[in-house]
């Protein structure tokens, strides 16, 4: 597979673990407790999906061999569309439970 299209795959399945899932509010709520403090500071290579996204991108393009100026602008190009496919995950996810609803009779809001 192509180089660049294994950055954005990869980009996209960090953005959805980090920003859309809700994985990174439960294990730094299970931190949290474990170190027995209230909150924890912001981490941003791991709680921010902009900086989750550039550095996943960084580490595919290495291990692929091909970083270069053009996987670091495209890394980078990543990281600022992280937030449009925030929006577009969630657009996706609220269509399709809307549609289920309709189908089906069910309601899945609570």
């Amino acid at each position: 597979m192509n180089t660049y299209a294994e950055m954005a795959l990869v980009a996209a399945a960090v953005v959805y673990a980090v920003d859309v899932s809700g994985f990174t509010e439960s294990w730094r709520d299970a931190l949290a407790r474990l170190l027995r403090v209230k909150a924890l500071r912001p981490l941003p290579p791991f709680d921010c999906g902009k900086c989750a996204a550039f550095w996943a991108a960084i580490i595919v393009a290495v291990v692929r061999g091909a970083f270069g100026a053009g996987t670091l602008a495209f890394a980078a190009l990543l990281s600022l569309l992280s937030l449009p496919a925030r929006e577009a995950m969630l657009f996706i996810i609220e269509a399709l439970a809307a549609l289920f609803d309709r189908l089906t009779g069910w309601t899945t809001r609570r």
